[in-house]
């Protein structure tokens, strides 16, 4: 077997000229001592391409290569440096192996790129490149293209919990067509959005069509004086949200009210009024159940239900609880309504559905204040979720920022993982990159 084919097919050296002189093995680690025959090596000076050149020295690099096998390897790379006669300047042997100035062979840091991909922390992947976890932290940010992606058709905006410099809460903007991230916002103050758009081209603005978002004020107010041609959806889940919140406030006040009545009238004695406001607390989530929704089955389930001490469907205990309670059945109703023209209504008729719902909790005789409240909220965004009944063409469902919420949690397992990052441009790098495994290299 050729020296040849021994360095460049066994561990695979990406300079195809280099020759294997030596092989040391102490330990855990393979030393291959390596260097360029002369015939294969610079012909000509770099600065000025004339021929007249001449070795004048030797200098031995040490350089940090792949794993072989189960062992570490380092190579020890004789490289020579030429002087030219007619410039009179000196320069290194070129080689693919290493950048100059580099410790890390090129094929190792192709290596870190590619192991990056993953939800890995630098920690992690320093101790499988047996580098220090500053220099896996650097190649990574010199060869990773940390630039802003073109906005798309439809953009979903949310924030996650990240404690920047800027504020305690960053802002992810993605496409949930293509699932991918667009960019990563280390602040969600409306100034600060207001001037990262500003500084996008408004071509690109033209192109956003649909804009989904939570009701955030701040989001309104951009939408409004940027994205003049688009629609602005109210996401589906958040504004449902603040009538199941609305609820839950209502349920917590009337059991406060009947654990505080029961210990007046009936002082150290569980009492009917005690007895019903445990079977609240007990059995929340039954009244935050759809009645709409595919799980409709479970109301038919049974137990024996706790504190009433009888075996009872779901749907009896909700019986129970709302013939005991007339403001927490007319809630009930109000929820279930919400549920149901949330579901059936179409784009064409949403609108009156929502306001005439309103018109309801507002003209109610019972007094519901965390209802009205609400009412109140979807009056003052009503183009807004109306816009969230539109059926996308492409699609063929109604928009909503269900991707951005999942990619939220993608964005904390990633800082979980990491343990904190203190630098928030590689934590967006990091994101953007395990997000979209195809971005380009710097170099």
């Amino acid at each position: 077997m050729s020296q040849d084919y021994f360095s460049t097919d066994i561990i695979d050296l990406q300079d195809k000229d280099l020759v294997i002189d030596l092989v040391v093995t102490q330990d855990n680690l393979k030393i291959f001592y390596v260097s360029k025959p002369i015939e294969r090596s610079n012909k000509s000076c770099v600065h000025c391409g004339s021929i007249q050149i001449k070795i004048n020295s030797y200098y031995n690099r040490s350089i940090r290569f792949l794993d072989v096998g189960s062992f570490k390897s380092k190579i020890i790379y004789k490289q020579r440096r030429f002087i030219c006669a007619d410039c009179k300047r000196t320069f290194n042997e070129t080689s693919s192996l290493v950048e100059k100035g580099s410790t890390i062979s090129n094929q190792s840091k192709i290596s870190l790129l590619d192991k990056a991909k993953i939800k890995i922390s630098f920690s992690d992947l320093a101790d499988q490149m047996n580098i220090s976890v500053t220099t896996a932290i650097k190649e990574f940010n010199d060869h990773i293209a940390n630039y802003r992606s073109d906005l798309t058709e439809v953009i979903c905006i949310d924030e996650f919990r990240a404690s920047t410099i800027a504020g305690e809460f960053a802002l992810i903007i993605g496409d949930p067509i293509t699932g991918k991230i667009l960019d990563i916002l280390p602040s969600r103050k409306q100034d600060y959005i207001y001037h990262y758009f500003q500084t996008t081209s408004i071509n690109d603005r033209k192109k956003v069509k649909y804009i989904v978002t939570d009701l955030f004020e701040s989001y309104r107010t951009i939408c409004k004086n940027l994205f003049w041609g688009s629609i602005h959806i109210a996401d589906r889940y958040h504004w449902i949200k603040l009538t199941t919140e609305a609820f839950n406030k209502t349920r917590i006040r009337i059991m406060n009210n009947y654990l505080t009545l029961g210990k007046e009238q009936h002082k150290g004695s569980f009492n009917k009024y005690t007895k019903y406001a445990n079977v609240l607390k007990k059995y929340y989530k039954l009244f935050l159940a759809n009645r709409y929704s595919k799980e409709a089955w479970f109301f038919d389930q049974k137990q024996i239900a706790s504190y009433i001490q009888k075996e009872m469907s779901f749907q009896e205990i909700i019986e129970y609880c709302l013939n005991f309670d007339s403001d927490l059945e007319a809630a009930y109703i109000f929820l279930q309504d919400l549920y149901k023209l949330a579901k059936y209504s179409s784009y064409n008729d949403a609108r009156k559905n929502i306001l005439d719902w309103c018109d309801r909790v507002e003209q109610a005789k019972i007094k519901l204040p965390e209802f009205k409240k609400t009412a109140l909220t979807y009056k003052s965004w009503i183009n807004e979720i109306t816009n969230s009944f539109i059926i996308h063409p492409l699609t063929k469902t109604r928009l909503t920022n269900g991707f951005i919420e999942g990619k939220n949690n993608f964005c904390k397992v990633i800082k979980r993982i990491g343990f904190g990052f203190k630098d928030f441009d590689t934590f967006r790098a990091k994101i953007l990159y395990t997000n979209d495994k195809d971005r380009a290299y710097k170099n």
